[in-house]
């Protein structure tokens, strides 16, 4: 009988945890020219919608506050909720971790064939922790292994990983110079070079992905004008 009360009270309590609202701000980001301005968040099963999300190629201080149950979502065109279910009008999909507050959203495109805005979704934790100011937090996409020099100072990133370079060393001008590698074959093969300045009390996320036109990698950085 004692075991039975336990559940009684046990199983309510965990069914309004699984269905608790959650609250994310976001802010969205596409390395897709033409990406749609404005997409929605929906739940997969198409019963309920998260909100609205403006797609920026930029980053800035504006974000979008998505309410929604669960930790999956995926963004279509289009404000019905059902419209998730139609594997023709989603966009792409993401399953955000337990906890998460605020996040970027990196749409990253599968194809630059014109309307077709297919993306890999990555959530990038930008809270003050995770990304804090005057770092840069590096993104590789690439299949293989990063390696960002600046200064000297060598920096190594795994197949798929986001890292911090948390306290960059910089020159007199208060800038770094930069070389990145991707290796290939246990060779280092060089993919960009130049100069990255100091974020000073802001951050830059950098990011290391294909070209879906050319098929070559690249990495492009992109200046968080947020504070933590």
């Amino acid at each position: 009988m004692n075991l039975l009360r336990v559940i009684a009270v046990v199983l309510p309590c965990l069914a309004s945890h699984l269905s608790a609202e959650q609250e994310l701000k976001v802010r969205a980001i596409s390395l897709h020219p033409g990406f749609p301005v404005e997409i929605h968040a929906h739940l997969p099963d198409g019963s309920q919608t998260a909100g609205l999300v403006e797609v920026k190629s930029f980053l800035n201080h504006e974000s979008n506050l998505l309410k929604f149950t669960g930790s999956q979502l995926v963004f279509t065109v289009r404000s019905n909720p059902v419209s998730a279910t139609d594997v023709n009008q989603v966009l792409g999909q993401i399953e955000i971790q337990p906890g998460s507050k605020s996040c970027i959203l990196l749409f990253i495109p599968k194809s630059l064939d014109p309307g077709d805005f297919h993306s890999r979704v990555v959530a990038v934790d930008d809270s003050a922790t995770a990304f804090p100011a005057g770092s840069f937090k590096v993104a590789n996409f690439a299949n293989l292994p990063l390696k960002i020099v600046l200064e000297k100072e060598s920096f190594e990133f795994k197949p798929g990983e986001l890292g911090i370079i948390a306290k960059p060393p910089f020159g007199d001008n208060q800038s770094a110079s930069m070389e990145a590698y991707l290796k290939r074959n246990d060779q280092w093969s060089l993919i960009s070079s130049g100069s990255w300045p100091n974020p000073g009390s802001r951050r830059v996320l950098e990011i290391v992905t294909e070209n879906p036109a050319t098929q070559q990698m690249e990495l492009k950085g992109i200046r968080d004008v947020v504070v933590p």
